[in-house]
């Protein structure tokens, strides 16, 4: 018989060590069964679509295939959190490719991320002067780069970015003279607070309320939503906000030849007063 002290130090299983979902999910169901007492797949699957209990004993068995269409609630029944989850959804939509298109996106997708650096915020503009070279009319005539940004920064501002994201290889000269992306993303989970982050993030703000002025609604997207929330319901927010940016980054991760234009998503929650309670 286990001990309380031998379930609560049961290791939950890492997902990016697995190779086989089924094998995934028969990991994180015993895990659950270990680690709460109350749960049941019987139980956690009445509340759930698309799946039952036999479902779940089939696929575990091999005897059924784990579809994209399922995930989600695969994903609800083993209790994954925002990452795992992503990283459970694009692994399903790997095996649903053919194994040369898989490669090929994952190769594409490990080959333009990059760990983020603090450093690239010493000043918030090196973002946009970084991505603004993923523009193949940027990349072939640099000094486009001043009609692009000249509303955001001056000149000698953008120049000094170029100068920086070179030197620091965010950016590189080709033998044909242009100036491409070396590394298309650059993110972190969760960066740590401090003066560059909060930087950045304001001039964002700012770029994005001069621009309801400068631009027509047809190239532009605002949506705000003012909504009370508790503590619990405030995280579940957070949640969902979190497992929306993950998508984005893979959508944004997998290179496109085709752009024309430099676009910024802002997602900005935040109190709009003190509590009255």
């Amino acid at each position: 018989m286990k001990t309380n002290l031998q379930i609560l130090n049961k290791p939950r299983p890492v997902i990016n060590e697995f190779v086989d979902p089924a094998v995934y999910l028969k990991a994180m169901i015993e895990y659950r069964k270990q680690t709460e007492a109350s749960f049941s797949v019987m139980r956690a699957t009445q509340t759930l679509r698309k799946i039952s209990s036999t479902l779940v004993s089939l696929i575990i068995q091999k005897k059924r295939q784990i579809t994209l269409d399922r995930a989600e609630e695969l994903a609800k029944l083993m209790g994954l959190n925002v990452a795992e989850k992503m990283y459970f959804k694009n692994w399903l939509k790997f095996d649903e490719k053919p194994h040369e298109q898989k490669q090929l996106l994952k190769e594409s997708i490990q080959k333009n991320k990059k760990e983020f650096a603090v450093t690239l915020l010493n000043d918030w503009l090196n973002v946009y002067v970084k991505d603004v070279f993923r523009l193949p009319a940027i990349q072939k005539n640099p000094e486009l780069i001043y009609k692009e940004l000249g509303t955001i920064a001056s000149q000698k501002r953008i120049d000094q970015s170029l100068k920086f994201l070179l030197k620091e290889g965010y950016l590189r000269r080709t033998l044909d003279g242009r100036i491409v992306v070396e590394t298309s993303l650059v993110s972190q989970e969760a960066p740590s607070p401090g003066p560059q982050i909060r930087a950045f993030h304001k001039a964002a703000l700012s770029i994005a309320r001069q621009n309801i002025d400068v631009f027509p609604a047809t190239e532009r997207f605002a949506n705000t939503l003012v909504l009370d929330l508790t503590p619990e319901r405030y995280q579940e927010l957070v949640a969902l906000i979190q497992e929306f940016s993950k998508n984005l980054q893979e959508f944004t991760a997998v290179e496109n030849h085709n752009g024309d234009r430099l676009y910024q998503v802002l997602i900005h929650l935040t109190p709009t007063g003190g509590r009255v309670l």
